[in-house]
This record gives C-alpha cells, structure tokens and sequence, in this order.
C-alpha cells in the first residue's frame, strides 16, 4: 500500500513539475523578446514588416494580424545596438518602395517621422489614427556606367509613404526620436558652419528635455567625428542620463573622447591602380612635401561640390604640397569616377581603392567621406576638413612653413 502512495504522488507530480518547468521557461523566452502592437482604424494591408537598423546589420520582421491588431516581435538583444525602427508593406519588387510614417504635435508643431524608436519595454502599443495622405515619391538612381553609349545608366523608382496621425502617444523614445528626426541632427547640419553653434546648442537642449533617449545618443555617436572639436561632442554628451552613458552608444562616446591620439602614422603600403593607366602606384610618391590624401566617389554629392575648394587649394599651394584622390567607387561605379575626373578636369593624382575597399577602411578607420587627410614627411597622417576655416588656415600655415 505504502509502495501504492509513493507511486501516485510521483504520478502526481511529475505532471506539476514538468508545468512548473515549462512556466519558467516561457516566462524567460517572453523576458527575452519585445513586441509592438499596431493598431489601425481600418487594416487595408495584408502584409506589414518591421525594419529595424543595428550597428551590425538590418533585421526584418513579419507582422502577424491578431484581433485586428498588427503584433511585431523582435529580440531584446537587438535593443542595445539599434539605430532606428520603421514599418514598410512588402511589395515583392525592388522598383517600389512602400513605407508606413507618422505625424503628431509636439511643441504645437506637427512633426513627421518616417523612422523613429520605441522604449524598451515588453509591449508597445501605438494607436495609429485617420490616414493623412499617401506621399509618393518618383527617383531615379544611378545604376552603373555605360561604357559603350558613353553615360550612365538610371532606373526609376517609386516611393510610397503611408501617412497617419497618432495623438495619444506618451513614449518619451519615440517623441525623441521624432524631435530627432524633425530638427535633423544629421552629418548635413553638422557641416553647416554657419548654423553649427546652433545646432550644438540645440541638440543640448533636446538631451535635457530627454535624458534617457536611445535615439539621441546613437545619432551624437554615428556623428561624434564629423563635429569641430570634441569638446562640442562632450558639451552634449554631458547631459545624458547615467544609465545611457553607460549603454553601448554611450561607451563607444566616452572611448572616443577620452582617446587622446588624434594621428597615427600612413603605412604606405598599398599599391592602387591610378584611375587613367591602370598603373599601380603608392598613395604617397614624395614625402619631402605635405600631402593630402583626399577621399572621394562619383556617387557623393558633397565630394563632387568641394572640388571648386580643392581646385583653389591645388592652384595656390601646389609647390607645396602633393595632392591625391582615393576613388572609393566600387568596380561598378569606377568608369563613373574615370569621367568624373575627365569632365572636372581634375590635375592631381586619383588613384583607385575598388580592389582595396577592406584594406582602405581598415587603415582609416570609419571615417565617411569627403574626406581629407594630411600626411606630414615623417608619414604622421591627420584628418582635416579643409571646408572649415580653422582647418583651412592651419594648412596654409603648415604648408608656408614647409
């Protein structure tokens, strides 16, 4: 009999256990993911990703519709290296781009937002209201270059955006990242040097309005070496709060203002093909001048406008210094940059990296371009940004005193 019992209550709690065990480890799988839910007046789509851009790659999600509700879940891990989210209806065609974007009054201004973040919580709820409009947006991009009929070859694109109001939201992630997106942060502003104190001044006042802000911090560290001078990045890293200072983003700021070595020295090694003969040659060919090693493509629209500057420079220091393009077309794009360098009747060296992508990018960090280095005759090597006044001067000094 006693054997009886001893058997029943293991038959018993077997089953409890088993629950018990599966419990916790549902809890742990639901602590370990986040999910929006989006909600429409009406659903007219039958199918809704969600995009989210990370420091690592570009992650998408399958809606799923519940109860007319639209559910995205995603990996907390993501979180911490995240750039932004954004909702786009597949249309199975690269030609055609069809995004979802949102417009609420902040500030009594009604502000747009065609990407934007969430707070990192289990469940977010947006409550999207009355579509606005749809934008549709016609572009044409350039595709590759037609050697033959001489041009280069587009194909147009259709872009369409999803408008809806939202007038209930109170997460303080997405309002940032709206008010982000609306005073645009963004490398262009950044370069603007007649605005620049304001924008500094600006960005300062929106980290105060948002101390805790994923958004705010990522975008100061995607641009912290585009700024003048640190002490700009730090006048706005300063009024984070602790907890995003300790983040990825916020490490990554502090790692950068604490780095006291603004040089390091050019290997010299490569050997790039210059862009008329094919012939490879070494980036620098006399170091007995001070050289600056530009960095450009035909596809960047700021590189294409600073060749009046570079122009003026070529002409007024050219027994002093040494000038060379580094083409960072791909092998593409790389007859585009050869007709570049023919209309714009370009007199320095331009030598080509398409080969040599990894190995250039490796050596000069993730610097975006334009870019401009100057290599002293020891081969010390410092990025400069010959747009600006301050730069522009210590150039012309250095190069006098040559």
């Amino acid at each position: 009999m006693q054997k009886r019992k001893s058997f029943l209550l293991l038959v018993f709690f077997i089953p409890v256990l088993i629950s018990a065990h599966s419990c916790s480890t549902n809890h742990s799988q639901v602590q370990d993911i986040n999910a929006i839910r989006l909600n429409f007046k009406a659903n007219e789509y039958e199918e809704l990703m969600l995009k989210i851009r990370s420091v690592d790659s570009t992650f998408l999600f399958a809606g799923s519709l519940n109860d007319g509700s639209w559910i995205f879940e995603y990996p907390r891990s993501l979180y911490e290296k995240c750039y932004s989210f954004g909702f786009y209806v597949p249309t199975h065609t690269h030609s055609i781009q069809h995004g979802i974007s949102f417009k609420q009054i902040i500030n009594n201004d009604t502000l747009r937002a065609p990407q934007f973040m969430f707070d990192n919580v289990d469940t977010v709820i947006i409550n999207a209201g009355i579509k606005i409009k749809i934008n549709t947006f016609w572009d044409e991009e350039p595709v590759v270059w037609d050697s033959v009929n001489n041009k280069m070859v587009f194909v147009q694109s259709l872009d369409l955006d999803d408008v809806y109001f939202l007038n209930d939201i109170t997460d303080q992630e997405y309002l940032s990242s709206v008010e982000l997106a609306a005073n645009r942060y963004f490398i262009a502003n950044v370069m603007d040097t007649a605005n620049y104190d304001n924008i500094i001044n600006l960005y300062a006042k929106t980290v105060r309005k948002y101390p805790d802000s994923h958004s705010l911090i990522q975008m100061l560290y995607k641009l912290r070496k585009q700024y003048h001078i640190k002490d700009d990045v730090q006048k706005i890293y300063t009024n984070f709060s602790d907890k995003q200072k300790q983040s990825y983003f916020g490490k990554g700021i502090q790692e950068f203002l604490s780095d006291t070595d603004t040089v390091f020295y050019l290997k010299n090694t490569l050997m790039l093909p210059a862009w008329d003969t094919e012939t490879p040659e070494s980036i620098i060919k006399d170091f007995s001048k001070i050289n600056l090693v530009i960095f450009s493509a035909s596809w960047c629209a700021p590189c294409i406008a600073e060749i009046p500057l570079l122009k003026k420079i070529a002409g007024e220091l050219s027994d002093k210094i040494e000038m060379v393009y580094i083409s960072m077309d791909e092998t593409t794009t790389v007859d585009a940059w050869k007709k570049l360098m023919i209309d714009k009747e370009i007199t320095w060296r331009s030598v080509l990296a398409a080969n040599n992508l990894k190995e250039i990018k490796e050596q000069f960090s993730s610097w975006g371009i334009p870019a401009v280095f100057m290599v002293y005759p020891d081969g010390k090597c410092e990025k400069i940004e010959v747009r600006y006044d301050r730069d522009l001067k210590k150039l012309y000094e250095i190069a006098s005193n040559q």
